[in-house]
C-alpha cells in the first residue's frame, strides 16, 4: 500500500509543481525536480523505501521510451535535405562537447579517464523534452523555417542523443565489466555499434512480423505493449551478447519507421502519451534521489565543467559544423543555444552508475543534476527570446507544422487479388490506429449511374470489400476517370496520409491497377504510397 500511496503522491506533486513552474515561465521538468526535492529525504522525507526500490526500473522504462521515441522520430528526409551540414551537426558538437567535458573533469577533479568519459557522454546529450516544443513553436510562427534552422536543431538533438547514449552504454559496459586494456576497449566500439545495428534490424523485422502478419494485436495500445516487451527483451539480451542495446532499440524504431510508417507514427503518438506519466516519475525521483550535500560540494566545479562543455564544446562544434554553410553568424549562434538544454537523457541515465554501485556514481549524478538545473531554464529562455530576434520570419507551411489527429488512408481497389490484399493490410492498420479508410474504385464506364445505381449496393466485389471493413470507419467511392490521375486527385482532396495500392500481376486479366499505374501514382504525388502484390508482400 505504501508504494501505491507513494506513486499517487509523486504524480500529484509532480503535476501540480510542473504547472506552477510553467506559469512562472520555467520548464515543467524543473517543477517536477523541485517536487522531488520537497518529497525526498533532503526536506520532507515523505516517500517510503519502496519507491526508491523501483527507481532503477522506472529509469529503465523511461530510457526505453526515450530510445524508441528517438528511433521513431529520426526524419531521414530532413537530414538528407540539409546534406552534410545535418550530418556534421549530429556528430561533431556532441563529440567535441563530450571531449571537453571529459578533459575538464580530468583536470578539475582528477578522475580516471573512463569515469571522465562516462560523465561526458551523460552531460553532452540534448533534451528532447525541452528542445522539441520550443522548435515546433518557432516553426509554427515561421521563425527560421525558410532556412530550415528549427529542423536542423531538431535533427541534431535526436541523432546526437543516439551517439551520446550509444557511447554511454559502451563506456558503462567497460566500467561494469572490468574490461581489460584500452586497446581492446577501443576495438570493442565498432563491434558494439555494428552488432547493435544488426540486432536492432532483426528486432524490427520480428516486430513487424508480430504486428502485421500474426493478427496478434488489434489496437494501437496492444501494438505498443508488444513493442515495449520486445524492447525490454533487447535490453536484457545485451547481458548475454556483446552489442549496444541502446543503439539496437533506436535502430529497431527507425527500421520500423521506414518499413511500417503508419504503425510507427501511431507508436510514436502512444509513446508520447506514455511519456507524460514516465516524465513525472523520472524527474520527481531524480529530485528525491540526488544528494543535495553532494550537489553543494561539487556544485561550483560541476557548473564550471558544464559551462566549459557548452562554450568550448557545444558552441565550437556547431560553429565548426556550419562553417561551409551559408548561415549568418547570428543563426549559427542560435543553433548552439537552441540545442543546449539538458534534462531528459540525463534524468534517465545519470543515476545508472550510482545504482550499479560504481565509484563516483553520486558525483556523476550531482553534476548531471547541476546541468539540468542550469541548462533547462537558461536554454528555454534563450531559445524563446533569441529566436524571434535573430531568425528571419518565413512563410509557414501548415502541412509541416501540424498534422490532423485522425489518419486518412485511401486504398484503391478493383477485382484483383492484389487489391484485396491491399485492402486487408490497410484495414489492419486502420483497426490498430483508428484511421478512416477511403475505399476508391475507378471505373471508365460511360454510364456510371446505370452501372452503379447506388453506392450502398455496389458491384459484387465492392459489397465483399464493404463487409471486410464493416467494423472500421470508412466510405466507398466509385469514380469515373483515369486510374492514376483519379487516385492522386482523390487522395489530395481528402488530405490523405497514405495510399494503398494493389500491384496486380501483369498476367491477370481482371485488373485496373497495373505496375504502370502504380508508378504513375508514385511519380505524381508526395503522399506515401504502399504497394501490396498478389502474394500479400509489400
Amino acid at each position: 500500500m505504501n508504494l501505491i500511496s507513494d506513486l499517487l503522491l509523486v504524480f500529484i506533486a509532480g503535476f501540480v509543481a510542473s504547472r506552477l513552474f510553467v506559469r512562472l515561465g520555467l520548464p515543467a521538468l524543473t517543477g517536477m525536480i523541485a517536487a522531488g526535492i520537497l518529497l525526498g529525504p533532503a526536506l520532507g522525507d515523505l516517500l517510503s523505501p519502496a519507491i526508491y526500490g523501483i527507481a532503477s526500473e522506472i529509469r529503465l522504462l523511461a530510457l526505453l521510451l526515450i530510445l524508441l521515441k528517438a528511433g521513431l522520430g529520426l526524419d531521414k528526409d530532413k537530414i538528407l535535405a540539409n546534406g552534410s551540414v545535418a550530418v556534421r551537426l549530429a556528430i561533431l558538437p556532441v563529440l567535441i562537447e563530450a571531449s571537453v567535458l571529459a578533459a575538464s573533469a580530468r583536470i578539475l577533479l582528477g578522475w580516471e579517464w573512463l569515469y571522465c568519459w562516462l560523465l561526458g557522454w551523460i552531460v553532452c546529450a540534448a533534451s528532447p523534452a525541452v528542445i522539441v516544443p520550443l522548435m515546433l513553436q518557432l516553426k509554427s510562427e515561421g521563425w527560421g523555417v525558410d532556412r530550415g534552422i528549427p529542423d536542423l536543431v531538431l535533427s541534431e538533438a535526436t541523432v546526437s542523443d543516439a551517439v551520446a547514449i550509444t557511447m554511454f552504454g559502451i563506456t558503462l559496459a567497460w566500467l561494469g565489466g572490468g574490461a581489460s586494456t584500452p586497446g581492446f576497449q577501443l576495438l570493442e566500439i565498432p563491434v558494439q555499434i555494428a552488432s547493435g545495428l544488426i540486432v536492432g534490424y532483426i528486432a524490427a523485422r520480428i516486430l513487424r512480423y508480430l504486428l502485421r502478419e500474426t493478427n496478434l494485436t488489434a489496437t494501437a495500445m496492444q501494438d505498443t505493449v508488444v513493442t515495449l516487451a520486445l524492447g525490454m527483451g533487447v535490453l536484457v539480451g545485451s547481458n548475454y551478447l556483446p552489442y549496444s542495446e541502446y543503439l539496437a532499440i533506436m535502430t529497431m524504431g527507425f527500421i520500423l519507421l521506414e518499413t511500417e510508417p503508419i504503425v510507427a507514427r501511431e507508436l510514436r503518438r502512444q509513446t508520447t502519451d506514455l511519456w507524460v506519466m514516465a516524465e513525472i516519475l523520472l524527474f520527481v525521483l531524480i529530485g528525491a534521489t540526488v544528494s543535495l550535500e553532494s550537489v553543494a560540494n561539487i556544485g561550483i566545479v560541476g557548473l564550471v565543467i558544464v559551462l566549459l562543455g557548452l562554450i568550448f564544446g557545444k558552441t565550437s562544434g556547431v560553429l565548426l559544423s556550419t562553417t561551409s554553410a551559408s548561415f549568418l553568424p547570428k543563426e549559427r549562434l542560435f543553433m548552439a543555444t537552441g540545442g543546449m538544454a539538458k534534462a531528459t537523457v540525463q534524468a534517465a541515465i545519470a543515476g545508472i552508475p550510482l545504482a550499479m554501485g560504481l565509484p563516483l556514481g553520486e558525483e556523476i549524478l550531482s553534476i548531471a543534476f547541476v546541468a539540468i538545473l542550469f541548462t533547462a531554464p537558461v536554454g528555454s529562455f534563450l531559445t524563446a527570446h533569441l529566436g524571434p530576434r535573430v531568425l528571419e520570419r518565413g512563410e509557414v507551411d501548415p502541412t509541416k507544422v501540424t498534422v490532423h489527429e485522425e489518419l486518412e488512408i485511401v486504398v484503391a481497389v478493383d477485382s484483383s487479388k492484389a487489391a484485396e490484399n491491399a485492402l486487408k493490410q490497410a484495414a489492419s492498420v486502420a483497426r490498430s490506429t483508428g484511421a478512416f479508410l477511403h475505399i476508391l474504385h475507378v471505373t471508365a464506364a460511360d454510364d456510371l449511374a446505370t452501372r452503379y445505381r447506388s453506392i450502398a449496393v455496389p458491384d459484387h466485389f465492392l459489397r465483399e470489400y464493404r463487409a471486410m471493413v464493416a467494423d472500421i470507419p470508412h466510405d466507398i467511392r466509385v469514380v469515373k476517370g483515369t486510374a492514376a490521375q483519379t487516385i492522386v486527385e482523390t487522395a489530395d482532396n481528402i488530405g490523405a496520409d497514405y495510399i494503398y495500392l494493389g500491384k496486380a500481376n501483369r498476367r491477370g486479366l481482371k485488373r485496373v491497377l497495373v505496375g504502370d499505374t502504380a508508378n504513375e501514382v508514385i511519380n505524381h504525388t508526395e503522399i506515401p504510397v504502399i504497394l501490396v502484390d498478389e502474394g500479400n508482400h509489400r
